[in-house]
């Protein structure tokens, strides 16, 4: 392939804005929480962040002016709203109202106010008008001749307009001070939750082992439940997650579906470019990522020929813990006959050499040989130059018991010296070498005396052994280790 993966894209995959609308904006979202935001709608200190920098227009008079604008995203961050008049226009208040909650905030706001009441009473539907006095466990109207009446029940109410200090949808609310009249632009700025993406990658290998080769292609899943449309925005994706502060969520929103936007448009890739410690990938061209939507956006174009290796591995129980003192009991990490998984996996080096070299944002990565369908992982932040690797699944054709065949203390000599083997069987119709990993954590100094087959040091607590198997046969696997310690490492 002659060009780059990370490419200028040509054509967007989100709805591409009219050349006579002008662009409103910029929206910068955040890598993180895909799954989080794409399962219930946003809510201000949710899951998903996604900065807005906008410019808004109003007709002021001089002298006070109070102005509103809607159309908000119901999960937006009151506290980050920074409203930047231009000169001689100075803001003197500013008020965040969130959407209507529900009923019960409904009737709260509508205590005093003339309502409409209708019970029903077996086939019956009785109306009762009156002035709302109490709203808990059912509803208090004071009738018009004076009367008090109590429903401990009802089937709806009607009230004549909306209470005082109800929105229909999130608005904010600025006082500002103007030296003079006149139409004056203002930049706006504020952060939602709701809003987040992940990449996309498909896999397809050839080969085994050293001699496998893969083609590897990405796209960008972006989603917005933050509850509000973004028509004609700028649109940037930034692969990082910045600490965020924990805050408390005033209200919570019904979850709701979400749907997938129009197909994908665009024939190749983001631009890539540095954006303060993260990477960030920029869309050329203004469009729209409605409310409750799911898209699609190219971001890795396809490279074919990648270099790779498919390993068949298999490793022994415990993590990277380090003791403060050598293990002596013998039944640690014992096993007699104890089944390992034999586990498939994918390796590459992201580098330009093999035709990649490029930062790689977090996200799933979908393998396969071919037209079968081999497995799915998780792919971290990866940096150029890094190397990955990927665990495409459990191998059904080969097996790993591990049995620890002795044990001696020297506690006079400070050794301890183990003999462990592992019996590997592969039911396949072709030879296969699978890569046994063993942990050796008793202590930190350790040396493999003897083994079947070539022990390789991969750090200071593990050990490997390439072990071929011939087809439907099997192999056992026998190492020796001695541990060692100074004299004046104490044991309890």
């Amino acid at each position: 392939m002659s060009r780059h993966p990370l490419a200028v894209a040509t054509a967007l995959a989100f709805t591409i804005s009219t050349p006579a609308l002008a662009v409103d904006g910029q929206l910068t979202i955040y890598s993180g929480d895909f799954e989080s935001v794409t399962q219930s709608e946003g809510q201000p200190g949710g899951p998903g962040f996604a900065l807005v920098d906008r410019r808004i227009g109003f007709d002021l008079k001089s002298g006070q002016n109070i102005v509103s604008l809607d159309g908000l995203p119901r999960a937006l961050d009151a506290s980050s709203v920074v409203l930047k008049p231009p000169t001689g226009v100075r803001v003197r208040g500013q008020r965040f109202d969130f959407a209507l909650a529900g009923q019960d905030e409904l009737l709260r706001r509508a205590l005093g106010q003339p309502v409409i009441v209708e019970q029903s009473v077996g086939n019956e539907r009785l109306s009762y008008s009156g002035t709302l006095i109490s709203a808990g466990n059912g509803l208090t109207l004071r009738l018009p001749d004076g009367r008090i009446k109590v429903l401990s029940n009802y089937s709806s109410f009607e009230l004549p307009r909306l209470p005082g200090g109800i929105v229909n949808q999130p608005t904010l609310t600025w006082e500002l001070a103007a030296d003079r009249a006149g139409r004056q632009d203002l930049g706006l700025n504020y952060a939602t939750a709701g809003m987040a993406w992940r990449a996309e990658y498909n896999v397809n290998t050839s080969g085994l082992g050293n001699d496998c080769r893969m083609s590897l292609d990405g796209a960008a899943m972006v989603v917005n439940r933050s509850g509000a449309d973004f028509n004609d925005v700028m649109l940037t994706l930034v692969a990082g997650e910045p600490n965020r502060t924990a805050a408390a969520s005033p209200q919570m929103y019904r979850e709701s579906k979400v749907m997938m936007a129009a197909p994908m448009a665009a024939d190749s890739a983001m631009a890539q470019q540095a954006s303060g410690e993260y990477h960030a990938y920029k869309l050329p061209a203004a469009g729209n990522l409605p409310q409750g939507s799911v898209q699609r956006l190219p971001m890795v174009d396809s490279v074919s020929g990648i270099a790779c290796e498919r390993r068949y591995e298999t490793s022994s129980q415990g993590g990277d813990w380090r003791p403060p003192y050598p293990i002596i009991d013998e039944n640690f990490g014992a096993g007699d006959g104890q089944p390992q998984a034999v586990v498939a996996t994918l390796r590459f080096k992201n580098a330009k050499a093999v035709g990649l070299g490029i930062p790689l944002p977090a996200g799933r990565v979908r393998m396969s040989d071919g037209s079968d369908f081999l497995g799915e992982a998780s792919l971290a932040h990866t940096a150029a130059g890094q190397d990955v690797s990927l665990a495409i699944g459990t191998v059904f054709d080969l097996t790993a018991e591990r049995t620890r065949e002795n044990f001696k203390l020297d506690r006079d000599g400070r050794t301890i010296t183990e003999t462990v083997s592992v019996l590997l069987k592969n039911a396949k119709s072709t030879a296969a070498t699978v890569r046994v990993t063993e942990r050796l954590n008793r202590w930190t100094d350790w040396e493999v005396t003897s083994s079947s087959v070539p022990a390789q040091k991969r750090n200071s607590q593990t050990a490997s052994f390439d072990v071929p198997l011939p087809a439907g046969g099997e192999v056992r696997l026998s190492y020796t280790v001695r541990y060692r310690w100074a004299e004046d490492v104490k044991i309890p």
